[in-house]
């Protein structure tokens, strides 16, 4: 029945699995995989967010030295901004999460992250560790060193330079160089409870790029000499691509982030500056260390059986291998147990998985199921190769079938496995927040394996449930599958802005999962858990988006809504981030809102007109205030249309994301000069659709104000937008969220006159927060404040001060 309502509700098992048919590699590929196998080099890449990441040198690190290789970002980039949508905070670090493990699917590397929380931008290292946890942090990452044991380390951003990039940025280099020399320090603990060994990195480097002189040009011209050059422009005949091909399409996988990029092709230079270890003579960054098979206890024995694995391959019969890839399997059991027998273990497992041809698949044709309910997954195993293969076992969510079906060649088992999940089963995604979530990063929590006899060896393949299903236009498709709770909860807007006289209209928003009806109590509560609102409803079975209006005048306080039913109790919504080119993931967002009093009989004007840049909330907001607001159509908008609107808004980065405002900016200046107020809001400097963003001379910089409690100096006392139709005074700054401001104008004309001053600690005072000019009869602003963050939230004191913008107007 579900399969018949959507296709949406899909999901990762694992949260690093992307949804997928399972893949087959072409002989080159398999070829590639061999020569992989022969080495024994490591590396980890460091730095703050997704998306900080050098994928051209990861690639490098991973095909040219065929290194395993790890990434940690700090963070999962959740304070920065969006360029797909409106969605921030939450949703967005679960979005440059997923677009991480995209990434490294496509350069090989392996994706870690500690807890550190992108609060936002910081100037300064003492910033974001006066919000991190900084002893945390670093033993956080000497945990991540004493576990990977890298040979070398990478560091996106120079330690020594802060002040001069993201203060998150030079943090991730300062606790790499602190950690590179605690990790093999017996005397310092990283709070893990096992034992873990000391672990003495060979060298750390930093990731030298043109960036950090301000520009290719500066670069160029730059003494090298202490630099190591990396020619990274390498082709792999395996594979068909080079270097950069490959990290482009890496790259690419940022799409939140704009980061969408070009490949090239032939040499191009790549640069590391060695800051701790051993010196090198070559540009080899394994230079000095073993990275054969002897470097590990019996790997004598190995080594010259995968010379002779990769010398006998076939090409056009790759199963001729499998006999040699089980007695390498055999031979590397025989060792001490060390990180390299695990990897490499893996990777002889997978090899023979791919030279078999093997195609291995766990599927259900639902998208998702609730706790308790009967879930019918299928299992279907294929040998495509001469090697006969014993099917041995089938674990489906931790439980095991023994099988024992023998299959030659072409031959498919498939059979169904009746079970059912618990709500310890929910595939949430869930951020790290201490330290034992930490190291669930590294073990796999999967519990869906197949086990399989190869030449008496015996190999278990873990993979997850998948949806399945046919799309009439697309094929077969698969998606994740998800264990969800029987009902979401959660109010349609996370703030409402009220005015308590009277009587406001509060949504509650509920989705019933379960295949059927549920009878309860729908209440609400209030901060003191006192209940406030109650009603007995019926959620019929599947019924999603099922709407309650309450019509009540709730006091300023927080609200929680409740479904009970039986003894079950909900009160969370299932918040779903969906994207076509990442897995749909959900996570559990509580069923609160805020309810913010607000006088709205100071509105004189009625009408607004939004343009919709990357994506806020803002409109919302100013509906709930008591404004008509209307979104603004570019592409058929003309001069007499806007002539409707009072005012008209241009959301955040619309100048960067509406190519149509290369042209239709001069129907907004001509607005303006008929009497309107245009109210322009942050926009970036980069990839600006015009340079005309407003009528008169307007340079767009990267100054920001960081602390969104800095005091801030009215230079007009008198100016109307500080008197009308709010009074605004210091009061209005108070409680704002991440940041008072950012991309502030940096220069602009005579007409424009700025607001008031501002700055960040020891800096000097900025000017170019807001400014207004007069134009012709109507008004043009400019403005870098954040109000995108701050009136969802509910911040009365910044909501004033934007309707004084918006309900500016020439007597």
């Amino acid at each position: 029945m579900k399969n018949n309502i959507i296709y949406i509700f899909c999901a990762l098992f694992m949260q690093n699995i992307i949804a997928q048919k399972p893949q087959t590699p072409t002989p080159s590929e398999i070829y590639f995989q061999m020569e992989k196998l022969n080495v024994l080099a490591s590396a980890m890449y460091i730095a703050a967010h997704p998306d900080d990441e050098n994928t051209r040198l990861i690639t490098y690190l991973t095909h040219h030295d065929k290194a395993y290789t790890n990434y940690l970002s700090l963070t999962r980039g959740n304070g920065g901004q969006n360029l797909i949508s409106n969605e921030l905070g939450i949703d967005l670090g679960v979005i440059r999460t997923n677009e991480l493990w995209n990434a490294r699917k496509i350069d090989g590397g392996k994706q870690f992250f500690s807890t550190a929380d992108d609060f936002g931008f910081s100037k300064h290292p003492k910033e974001a560790f006066s919000k991190w946890n900084k002893d945390l942090l670093l033993k956080q990452m000497v945990y991540m060193i004493r576990k990977e044991q890298p040979d070398v380390i990478v560091n996106r951003f120079d330690h020594r330079t802060a002040g001069t990039t993201h203060g998150h940025h030079t943090a991730s280099a300062q606790l790499s160089k602190l950690a590179f020399s605690l990790a093999n320090n017996k005397n310092y603990t990283d709070l893990s409870q096992e034992s873990t060994e000391t672990w003495q990195p060979k060298r750390l480097f930093f990731n030298v790029s043109w960036f950090f002189f301000g520009s290719k040009q500066a670069f160029d011209k730059a003494d090298k000499s202490k630099y190591i050059p990396l020619n990274i422009g390498i082709f792999y005949n395996q594979l068909g691509k080079n270097n950069q091909e490959i990290a482009s399409l890496s790259r690419s996988q940022h799409q939140s982030q704009g980061f969408g990029d070009m490949s090239s092709r032939g040499e191009e230079i790549d640069y590391v500056e060695l800051i701790d270890g051993d010196a090198l003579k070559s540009s080899d960054l394994f230079e000095g260390i073993d990275t054969s098979w002897n470097r590990i206890k019996g790997g004598n024995n190995i080594q010259p059986l995968v010379t002779q694995l990769i010398n006998e391959y076939d090409f056009k019969d790759p199963s001729k291998s499998i006999n040699l890839l089980t007695k390498i399997y055999s031979e590397i059991d025989k060792l001490p147990e060390t990180i390299w027998k695990t990897r490499k273990q893996n990777e002889v497992k997978e090899l023979i998985k791919n030279c078999a041809g093997l195609f291995l698949d766990i599927t259900t044709n639902e998208p998702y199921t609730t706790p308790n309910e009967n879930v019918d997954v299928k299992v279907e195993v294929a040998n495509r190769s001469n090697q006969t293969i014993i099917l041995k076992d089938v674990t489906i969510n931790n439980n095991k079938t023994i099988v024992g079906k023998s299959l030659a060649n072409q031959e498919v088992y498939y059979d169904y496995f009746n079970t059912k999940f618990t709500n310890q089963d929910y595939t949430n995604f869930k951020f790290i927040n201490t330290f034992n979530d930490f190291k669930t990063q590294f073990n796999s929590t999967q519990k869906n394996t197949i086990g399989l006899e190869v030449n008496g060896v015996y190999l278990s393949y873990t993979l997850p449930i998948q949806y399945h299903y046919k799309d009439v236009a697309k094929g077969e498709i698969y998606k994740p599958f998800h264990i969800v709770p029987a009902v979401s909860v959660r109010f349609n807007q996370s703030t409402y802005i009220t005015n308590n006289k009277q009587e406001q209209k509060f949504e509650i928003v509920t989705d019933n999962y379960s295949d059927e009806n549920l009878k309860g109590t729908l209440f609400v509560t209030n901060s003191k858990n006192e209940e406030v609102y109650q009603k007995e409803i019926t959620l019929n079975e599947s019924e999603k988006n099922k709407t309650f209006i309450i019509n009540k005048n709730f006091s300023n306080d927080t609200y929680k809504a409740h479904f009970k039913q039986n003894n079950n109790s909900y009160d969370n919504g299932i918040k779903w981030v969906d994207y076509s080119h990442i897995p749909l993931n959900y996570y559990f967002k509580s069923a609160e809102t805020k309810v913010v009093s607000f006088n709205k009989s100071v509105l004189k004007k009625s009408k607004i007109g939004y343009i919709v840049g990357a994506g806020d909330e803002i409109p919302q907001v100013l509906k709930d205030v008591g404004y008509n607001v209307d979104f603004i159509n570019l592409e058929t908008v003309k001069a007499e249309d806007l002539s409707k609107y009072e005012t008209i808004i241009v959301g955040i980065r619309a100048f960067n994301t509406e190519s149509l405002l290369k042209t239709k900016n001069k129907l907004l200046f001509d607005y303006a000069k008929n009497g309107g107020t245009v109210v322009v809001q942050y926009q970036t400097n980069t990839n600006l659709q015009t340079n005309e963003v407003a009528p008169y001379k307007l340079t767009i910089g990267k100054t920001r104000i960081t602390d969104e409690n800095a005091v801030v100096n009215f230079i007009n006392p008198n100016e109307t937008v500080l008197n009308k139709p709010f009074k605004i005074t210091q009061e209005n700054f108070k409680n704002w969220v991440q940041e008072q401001g950012l991309y502030y104008a940096d220069d602009f004309a005579g007409e424009f006159q700025p607001v008031f001053t501002s700055h960040d600690f020891d800096e000097k005072d900025t000017n170019g927060a807001l400014l207004i000019a007069k134009h012709g009869k109507g008004y043009y602003v400019y403005t870098g404040l954040s109000f995108f963050r701050q009136l969802p939230t509910g911040n009365t004191g910044a909501l004033e001060l934007f309707i004084n913008l918006i309900e500016l107007k020439n007597e």
